[in-house]
């Protein structure tokens, strides 16, 4: 699901957070030739506020990604803090690497 942008499936933006000490999450690193980093508009310890309208500072990761996947080629307005101002980007979904990498890891087994 997701990476080969087959109609149907989710896409994302290429951006990689962390959560600071408050919960707020910013940006750790911008995927290479992913779609934020594409913009040319998202840097490196930006502070996620919004994201379609919806305010989602200090949101859990899995709200925050729920807003941030879906269908490839799609727009998403993400407004970032940074330096105490509101920088709006609008990215187009697209396939991102490892967008859900856990799909392909191996089965775990049972050891004896």
């Amino acid at each position: 699901m997701g990476q080969n942008g087959a109609p149907g499936s989710l896409c994302g933006i290429g951006v990689n957070f962390r959560a600071d000490g408050t919960g707020a999450l910013l940006v750790a690193s911008l995927i290479p030739g992913g779609p934020a980093e594409k913009t040319g508009q998202v840097q490196p310890n930006d502070v996620l506020y919004e994201v379609d309208g919806k305010n989602v500072y200090r949101s859990p990761l899995s709200t925050v990604s729920s807003n941030l996947l879906g269908p490839n080629e799609s727009t998403v307005r993400v407004v970032f803090l940074r330096n105490a101002e509101q920088v709006q980007v609008s990215i187009v979904r697209a396939p991102v690497p490892n967008l859900m990498s856990v799909q392909k890891a191996s089965p775990l087994t049972p050891k004896d």
